[in-house]
């Protein structure tokens, strides 16, 4: 192997001493004199060994001719041929950092941006085109970062299925990097110590003489700042490991800003009333950041989107809103920017907002879905005969004319939970119960499993409540459906301080946050006469103490008066007063009816579907198969167009008892599962596994098909491009010996290192034949004695048997004379 294969014609200088022996030769011509028979006779006889040293003259000066052009063309390929004298095998086991961070375009050329993935695979080349040229036997491991982190989460500990490469025997071969070539940064936060212990797997079961590991990383602070975990997983191998040496891939940080989070405001989300959604944005910057302008894109899906339009990249209508404008943040900072979106048909809708191109791109988009449905139902259930409280939710909850709140409330009386089912309380969105006096075991099993099962519920629990009898009913094994033990009606003593009243925010976090974001004040006019308190948990009572619950609202005097608390996927809240006018005055201050609409909002929380899944869960859908047939699509994001396609298959839902549904079918494209096990090829990874905006589309049994958006988002954090310190890193992993190289370094050291070995080997060599040419030459030529006899008679140098003073063919060349 040459560095410059366009000098190996040079190669054509060795016919150069053939030549000049030729024309030598060229110079002797036959002459008749005596002398010169008996001159032949003697060299007739000694013609064999004459011969014999002027061929090894040839080949010792075209040696150096070979060798002299070698040098030239730059040969690396000499320890191959020191290899055949042994067998000693090393194992190259190689940890490639893939995650997103890795995207980095940081010192990238402007219109060739180069990302710090890149350079770790162009120093893996170069690592295996060194050892292709060493000696002895080289076996080439390589784990991917991601592959391990997906492998271990799954509980596949196989470090052979998962290395892109295990164990590969090193040739001169360019194939064998080929596929990891073609590769890129993946979308997956994930750290090395996965990769590193399914290496340290693989180093024990490859027996080899010598073990060399390599880390090719970014090394930026957040992971490597403290590596506690990777000097813990690098010690349980350092007894089999001969060298570490990590290789820094990235550059000094670009500015870079990242969206952190998007996602619509908790509330009533239906068609025809505008939803809130909040922006987060984050500057990973070292630098303040200003004017920096927000795009914002509402795709809309509807009855009219039928079919996935591959050639574009939404198969929606897409519709961009008006820009969100940062007009400043400080380095490290974080702001949420909130925005309002209207959509006036029901059906799943999409949201993205991207950021100006910066270091890292794919941090710089975010989209969520938005489920829009028609008016939905809700309960209210009223003991009172003039059912003063149902009169007052339901004109919050619907208040008629042009206002649209989403909600129809249907006002019942007492008895309708005395037949109360599950399937009935499934059309109703939320129930509310005021002051009622009890409720039966039969009824609150099924407020349990409404509530379980993502359903809200509202309690105002009024003088009429039997306390001992809902403690019982609702508070027994695992209902839950009170935030702890009724005690008794406790009175309020009359403030003398008329600024803060009778209730006050206590609380963060709690649904009620937008009013109390206005101020304390605003509860000022509210009025209280008395409520229940919460008795503190019996001991031993589990139920009780396991219920974690919030105050929204407390009393002037400190005990709760609105709490919240969920109950596996709903919510529920209870208000420990009814809305009697003798107990309260609310019903007619202003702050009554954020407080419903909050509390409805936060009541339908628990039914509504996800906007938006973390990359690497499984895409899945659920549906009936009396509405939709089992084929399915699926497209993927793309960063250009056409957008891959998929098409699958769903099947029923297998229930814990091994029993089928004989409606309910569910698909599902697990890609990481299939990672993880071995399965996945590289084309079905890239295509899958990718943050965006993915499209179901589902073929109606009554004709015509539907397509439903999937919004996948990354995990935040490896936006923070911060480099850790390689000398405290080289610290932390003592006394295991590190080398740190910086990937210019790296490639300097590969592209000089074997040409300096060689280059020094040749030279030897070199020197080595240029003495035995030397000696060659001065065995086969005439020279004169070193001293002179009496009488100036002059003595001369002969070999065996010659006669005196005759030099015949190729020593001719070198000195001494000719029988010409």
């Amino acid at each position: 192997m040459f560095l410059y294969p366009a000098l190996i014609a040079g190669f054509a200088f060795v016919v150069v001493p053939p030549l000049v022996h030729l024309i030598n030769m060229l110079r002797h011509r036959k002459r008749q004199w005596a002398a010169m028979d008996f001159l032949l006779s003697s060299y007739r006889k000694q013609r064999r060994w004459m011969r014999l040293r002027q061929f090894l003259l040839l080949l010792a000066r075209l040696a150096v001719a070979a060798l002299l052009v070698a040098m030239l063309c730059g040969w690396t390929g000499g320890d191959k041929l020191l290899g055949v004298l042994g067998d000693r095998s090393t194992h190259h086991v190689v940890i490639l950092d893939d995650s997103y961070s890795m995207g980095d375009v940081s010192g990238g050329v402007v219109g060739n941006p180069s990302t710090a993935y890149r350079r770790a695979l162009d120093a893996l080349r170069l690592l295996q085109t060194r050892i292709a040229a060493s000696e002895g036997l080289h076996q080439l491991t390589v784990i991917r970062t991601s592959k391990a982190s997906f492998a271990i989460s799954k509980g596949n500990e196989s470090g052979d299925a998962i290395a892109d490469l295990s164990a590969q025997t090193v040739t001169g071969e360019d194939g064998l990097l080929a596929r990891l070539m073609a590769t890129a940064a993946s979308p997956i936060r994930c750290d090395l110590v996965p990769a590193t212990d399914l290496a340290a797997q693989l180093i024990e079961a490859v027996a080899a003489d010598q073990t060399n590991v390599y880390v090719l990383s970014d090394f930026r602070q957040r992971e490597w700042g403290t590596p506690q975990r990777m000097v813990e997983s690098f010690e349980a191998m350092s007894e089999s490991i001969d060298a570490v040496n990590m290789i820094e891939c990235a550059a000094t940080p670009s500015r870079n800003l990242a969206v952190t989070n998007l996602e619509p405001v908790q509330d009533v989300w239906v068609s025809g009333v505008p939803v809130v959604v909040n922006a987060t944005i984050r500057n990973y910057s070292s630098a303040i950041v200003k004017n920096v302008a927000v795009g914002v894109r509402v795709i809309r899906y509807g009855d009219s989107v039928q079919e996935i339009n591959a050639l574009e990249p939404f198969s929606g209508q897409v519709e961009a809103l008006p820009a969100i404008v940062i007009e400043s943040l400080d380095p490290g900072a974080e702001i949420t920017k909130s925005f309002q979106v209207y959509i006036a048909e029901k059906g799943t809708h999409a949201i993205e907002v991207e950021l100006p191109s910066d270091a890292v791109a794919l941090d710089n988009k975010r989209v969520c879905t938005l489920p829009l449905t028609d008016v939905e139902r809700v309960l209210i259930i009223d003991s009172d005969v003039d059912q003063g409280a149902a009169y007052a939710l339901s004109s919050v909850l619907n208040p008629g004319g042009q206002v649209r709140i989403g909600a129809v409330p249907d006002v019942q009386p007492p008895a309708f939970l005395r037949s109360l089912t599950l399937d009935t309380l499934k059309p109703y969105r939320a129930v509310y119960l005021v002051d009622l006096p009890e409720v039966t075991d039969g009824a609150a099993e099924v407020l349990s499993e409404y509530v379980r099962s993502g359903g809200g519920l509202a309690w105002f629990l009024g003088e009429s409540v039997d306390a001992a009898r809902y403690n019982e009913t609702l508070l027994v094994s695992d209902r839950q459906l009170l935030p702890g033990r009724l005690d008794e009606v406790i009175e309020l003593d009359a403030s003398d301080d008329k600024k803060t009243g009778d209730l006050a925010f206590e609380d963060d976090d709690t649904f009620v946050q937008a009013l109390k974001n206005a101020g304390s004040s605003i509860m000022s006019l509210v009025g209280l006469d008395r409520s229940w308190s919460l008795a503190p948990p019996l001991e031993g009572d589990e139920e009780s103490e396991a219920i974690q619950y919030r105050v929204a609202l407390a009393r002037s005097d400190s005990l709760p008066f609105v709490t919240e608390h969920r109950v596996g996927d709903g919510v529920v809240v209870t208000v420990l007063a009814g809305l009697n006018r003798d107990v309260t005055n609310w019903t007619s201050d202003p702050t009554f009816v954020p407080f419903v609409l909050l509390a409805n909002a936060r009541l339908w929380s628990g039914a509504a579907f996800a906007t938006s899944k973390t990359i690497g869960w499984p895409l899945e859908r659920t549906y009936s198969n009396e509405s939709y047939f089992p084929e399915v699509k699926l497209a993927a994001p793309a960063l250009a167009p056409p957008r891959p396609e998929s098409e699958l298959a769903a099947k029923p839902i297998v229930d814990s008892n091994g029993q089928s549904s004989a409606t309910v079918v569910r698909v599902v494209a697990d890609v990481v599962g299939r990672i993880a096990a071995g399965e996945a090829d590289g084309s079905e990874a890239e295509t899958l596994l990718q943050p965006g905006l993915f499209e179901w589309e589902l073929l109606k049994t009554t004709g015509g098909a539907e397509v439903i958006p999937l919004a996948i988002h990354i995990e935040s954090g490896e936006g923070d491009l911060t480099l850790a310190d390689t000398g405290e890193v080289r610290s932390a992993f003592m006394p295991l010996e590190v080398q740190f190289f910086s990937s210019s370094d790296w490639r300097d050291q590969n592209q000089t290192t074997q040409k300096s070995s060689m280059t020094l080997l040749l030279l030897l060599l070199l020197a080595l034949l240029l003495f035995a040419e030397q000696a060659l030459a001065y065995w086969a030529s005439y020279h004169v004695a070193s001293g002179a006899g009496p009488a100036g008679v002059i003595h001369r140098h002969r070999g065996r048997g010659e006669a005196p003073g005759v030099s015949f063919g190729l020593a001719a060349t070198h000195g001494g004379g000719d029988a010409s």
